[in-house]
């Protein structure tokens, strides 16, 4: 049974039923949609519990949890893979879902608690599942018992509970006085870790293929230290310019230092052209060489220069061409002028690339021609020349204006890099590459290496790194990033959360709505990057997550007369009834007097249960819990605190699945986010995903006592304090990749900034983007995963 139904108002089945469910429920308005919804109270979730020990599917094993289900997936055998944990222990044995436990460090099976509906029904992970347990204190379970079968739908009791009520209540008054004096007769859960969250025992013992520092990289043989960042050097001229000659004669090609040693010893009167192009409208043929350079030379005429460089002709030793590639916004930084020559390309046979405007906004579409706009220099307009059109009369374009007239997928963004480069608008480092490196990755490119789109971003900064051909993409733009202190980019970027799960790393698209800008690492920095596009983070603070079970929770409440006193009757009951018997042998008027009093205790046995632990918590014990689906608030509460008290609460915005309102009293409060309809479709979908697929968890912590749903593709076995925004800290919800002792990001969620005091600090960890997901099959073929630990 749901423990809250949304009903829109307009869509109702009769204004009567509309009537009925204005008087029992409240408003609710949709902050997306904008619709009005009415929220109705149904009473909590009726769990089947440990009656699951009696499914037919049910599987037996020694260890906690003893009962579970099988997965129905299972990963390829495709090798073993070895694991050593923080004491150096190691295990061997084939791929499989795994968790560092926080008691004892060893890698176990992941074991993951589910709602009853898709525990019974979806055998789809491939990861093992079991039942949620109630871990209640029994007595405070008894004191509840009378009142479980009543429907709230009803705003509470009617005439009809009422006889059910009295009989189950004599029941439960009965157990309770057995089970007070019980060795159960607790309901305060030990206290650990004085009093913080479960720590992550985790510990990364391999080499990063970059290092911050140049003592933690490998040792190689004929290795220097000197060389562990090697940056490239800038020119400060081209290496071969085109020197006009006399004119309808060809330019002649000559190396600069040669033509400045015979022409001109101070090197003051050279000045040149930039021309720009795409092979894409010039291929590397000999004819469109030919009309590449006749427009080369009457532009560079036209401007008044001695010479001009074009990339077909200016990069003939090829030992260096690699270098010259990456150099080449060092060319266009020291030219007189940019000039950008285009036509209609080879390939539009069809003739739809017939203005110069559409050329125009061809070739502004490739990743190396942005570059050489911005950095082209400043106040001076950009002459583009149209081949077969009059060579005296270019197109002018003013550089402010290029983003509008030739940028238009993203004019905005690129409008703000113009205005850096010309001085009207500057930006800080982390705009500049933020902004950069989103329009770069909009453009396309014939790739000489995977990291060439990185490697024209490089351009804009100062400090540029030496190209590495193994570098892929990621890891071209995280060495460019450490090499530049781009204002702690990459430990700001681990801490987005996707707002689309198969988004590229690259994409800065927050599921918060936040900028990049507005995450703060806190004393969290990049210590490396690794071979697998990774990244090593040190100075974070983490927890871990208990998914197999709840477990009893510590907690601290002020003390105070009543509940003493109703401690004291508990406490005394049996022993007054006790004595009460002896007082009938001996002395029967007293001993009638006591039975009397000990029968009455014994009858408002359930009523002091609730008045010795009504109240509120001042502290609890930082636990976060973790089960698969959606649960009532009420529900939960009811599983590891025996009763709906009031102290466990919806989050209002730890999560983009998180929905609030205002109240009556102007006050925001947290609400079940199935309110939401939109959210109470992505939980059904949740049910049948299959692996690799996005699904629905919640999240219980303690320590703030809320719940919040969120979506992932499996289950988050620890959270990573890394940085602060909004007034919140960015907690990374990671799976444990334990072959190659990686953690992938797979949510983030936000957390208030008290739960720093509660988080031990986790050594350096090696922390993925997106997880790639291995091969399976079913579990019937590819068999169950095998392993043992190697002394």
């Amino acid at each position: 049974m749901k423990a809250e139904v949304c009903v829109k108002e307009d869509q109702a089945p009769a204004s009567a039923e509309i009537a009925q469910y204005r008087g029992k429920g409240t408003k609710y308005v949709n902050q997306t949609t904008g619709q009005t919804y009415v929220r109705v109270r149904k009473g909590p979730t009726r769990l089947k519990g440990y009656a699951h020990l009696f499914d037919a599917h049910a599987s037996w094993k020694w260890f906690f949890p003893n009962v579970y289900r099988k997965p129905a997936y299972g990963y390829e055998k495709l090798g073993q893979h070895r694991h050593r944990d923080i004491l150096t222990r190691e295990w061997v044995g084939d791929y499989d879902d795994r968790y560092i436990s926080a008691c004892d460090g060893k890698i176990s099976k992941l074991v993951v608690q589910a709602v009853d509906e898709i525990y019974d029904n979806y055998p789809n992970s491939t990861w093992r599942r079991t039942f949620i347990r109630n871990i209640s204190p029994l007595f405070l379970r008894i004191a509840n018992w009378p009142f479980n079968h009543v429907d709230y739908s009803n705003g509470g009791p009617n005439s009809e509970d009422y006889p059910l009520i009295i009989a189950k209540w004599f029941a439960a008054s009965i157990a309770i006085a057995f089970v007070v004096g019980s060795p159960w007769a607790t309901a305060e859960g030990q206290s650990r870790n004085e009093g913080k969250y479960d720590p992550f025992p985790y510990m990364y013992y391999g080499y990063p293929k970059v290092a911050r520092n140049m003592l933690e990289n490998e040792t190689l043989q004929g290795y220097r230290l000197n060389e562990t960042h090697p940056v490239a050097e800038r020119i400060l001229r081209p290496r071969f310019l085109c020197f006009l000659t006399e004119e309808g004669r060809p330019a002649n090609l000559m190396n600069v230092e040669e033509w400045i040693n015979q022409y001109d010893k101070s090197g003051r009167n050279l000045s040149y052209l930039f021309v720009a192009y795409t092979q894409e409208q010039f291929p590397d043929e000999d004819q469109y060489n030919r009309e590449l350079h006749e427009i080369a030379d009457a532009a560079a005429r036209n401007a008044g220069v001695t010479a001009y460089w074009i990339g077909n002709s200016c990069m003939p030793e090829p030992h260096n061409l690699t270098e010259d590639i990456y150099r080449i916004c060092d060319v266009i930084r020291g030219a007189h002028s940019l000039v950008i020559a285009v036509r209609r390309p080879p390939t539009d046979i069809h003739g739809t690339l017939n203005t110069t405007d559409l050329m125009l906004q061809q070739w502004g579409n490739r990743v190396w021609t942005f570059p050489e706009v911005l950095l082209s220099p400043a106040g001076k307009d950009i002459r583009v020349y149209t081949h077969g059109e009059d060579l005296l009369s270019p197109t002018l374009v003013a550089k402010n204006q290029f983003a509008a007239k030739v940028w238009t997928t993203d004019a905005h963004v690129a409008r703000q890099l113009i205005d850096h480069y010309e001085g009207n608008l500057i930006l800080n480092q982390l705009e500049l590459v933020t902004l950069a490196l989103e329009c770069l990755q909009k453009r396309r490119t014939q790739l000489w290496f995977p990291g060439d789109h990185a490697y024209a971003l490089m351009g804009l900064l100062r400090i540029r790194p030496k190209i590495d051909p193994s570098d892929t993409a990621f890891q071209a733009f995280a060495r460019l990033s450490l090499a530049n202190d781009s204002n702690q980019l990459l430990e700001r970027l681990i801490c987005m959360h996707p707002k689309d799960p198969n988004q590229d790393w690259h994409c800065m698209d927050d599921g918060y709505g936040s900028q990049l800008w507005d995450i703060l690492p806190q004393e969290v920095n990049v210590a490396g990057i690794g071979n697998d596009d990774t990244i090593l983070l040190d100075g974070c603070r983490a927890a871990n997550v208990r998914w197999k079970s709840f477990s009893p929770v510590a907690y601290k409440r002020i003390k105070s007369w009543k509940r003493w006193l109703a401690e004291q009757m508990l406490r005394t009951m049996g022993y007054v009834l006790l004595l009460s018997l002896v007082f009938l042998i001996f002395y029967k008027p007293v001993g009638y007097v006591l039975l009397v009093y000990s029968l009455a205790l014994i009858a408002l046995g359930p009523w002091l249960i609730h008045m010795l632990y009504l109240g509120k918590f001042w502290g609890t014990q930082g636990w976060f819990f973790g089960f698969e689906g959606h649960m009532d608030i009420e529900t939960i509460e009811r599983q590891i605190f025996g009763a709906r008290l009031g102290r466990m609460q919806w989050s209002i915005n730890a999560s983009p699945l998180s929905r609030h309102y205002r109240n009556a009293q102007d006050e925001c409060v947290g609400e079940d986010p199935t309110n939401d309809p939109a959210i109470a479709q992505l939980v059904e979908n949740a049910k049948r995903a299959l692996p690799g697929q996005q699904r629905i968890f919640t999240i219980v912590d303690t320590g703030t006592m809320t719940a919040t749903l969120i979506q992932a593709a499996r289950p988050p076995v620890c959270f990573i304090v890394a940085a602060a925004e909004g007034g919140m800290q960015r907690a990374i919800g990671c799976s444990y990749d334990w072959t190659t002792q990686t953690l992938y990001r797979e949510t983030v969620m936000r957390l208030p900034t008290t739960v720093l005091d509660q988080m031990s600090r986790v050594t350096r960890v090696k922390i993925g983007f997106k997880r790639e997901m291995n091969s399976y099959g079913p579990m019937g073929q590819v068999g169950e995963a095998v392993g043992k630990r190697v002394e």
